[in-house]
């Protein structure tokens, strides 16, 4: 029985049914259209080669189509990774935020100290009698001199900020409509938003909306049509295939 450990290793898991296979990388890389350095980071189960991560789980399951392995248990085992990896993050910042909490409440302190000596001295100067001071001028000595009249308001008035209307969202400029000759799979990434997957089976169609591009993922190249604006978009790759587009 595999431990938490193994059964969260994507990577090795892959491996060692290429090696079983005696399949090379060079080999995945050819059938797959995917990067010999994507797919040696996937093995080595390294973040700093991996593809973009809206396109990963696509690229997990390219490979494991081209050694014979479950694309679904890849995928699986991959998101077990992503969090067991969470939580050891987790559990090393936790040190970390017992020190800030303390941090925190010494500033709390501080703050409150500081609010009590301010207090006094006001308190203080409140209940101190008032000491008038009197100066010698034209009309005698001990007049009190005069205070200088307040200020005109319109003088000091300051003109209020115009207020700004916020921009209105920009229009959508892009229509894609994609029909599936086959049955695939398609990752679709809408002006740099959230990626969305779809499986499409053979006759079924998808229709999308965007402002500015599409990033698609698609796991079969030769069983979709695309059309941008009501114009063909020509799809490079054959049956099979993955492929990815960046449109327009």
């Amino acid at each position: 029985m595999e431990s938490s450990s193994e059964q969260a290793s994507f990577g090795r898991y892959l491996q060692a049914i290429r090696v079983e296979k005696r399949i090379s990388l060079d080999q995945v890389a050819e059938e797959t259209r995917i990067a010999v350095r994507h797919l040696e980071a996937i093995d080595r189960e390294d973040p700093q080669g991996y593809p973009p991560d809206a396109f990963f789980r696509g690229f997990l399951r390219a490979y494991a189509k081209a050694v014979g392995a479950d694309g679904d248990e890849a995928v699986r085992r991959y998101d077990a990774h992503r969090r067991m990896s969470r939580e050891a993050e987790d559990i090393g910042r936790q040190p970390e935020q017992a020190r800030s909490g303390m941090r925190w409440k010494l500033v709390a302190a501080l703050a409150l100290l500081l609010t009590l000596i301010v207090g006094s001295i006001v308190a203080w100067q409140w209940l101190s009698p008032p000491h008038i001071e009197t100066a010698a001028t034209a009309d005698g000595p001990g007049a009190v001199s005069p205070e200088p009249p307040p200020a005109d308001s319109a003088q000091t008035r300051r003109a209020a900020p115009p207020t700004l209307k916020p921009a209105p969202p920009a229009a959508l400029q892009h229509i894609l409509t994609v029909s599936a000759t086959e049955n695939t799979w398609i990752k679709v990434v809408t002006d740099q938003g959230i990626p969305a997957e779809y499986n499409l089976k053979a006759g079924e169609h998808l229709k999308l909306e965007a402002r500015s591009t599409f990033n698609l993922l698609i796991g079969n190249a030769g069983g979709v049509k695309l059309n941008l604006n009501n114009k063909p978009v020509n799809v490079p790759g054959k049956r099979g295939e993955v492929v990815n587009l960046h449109l327009p």
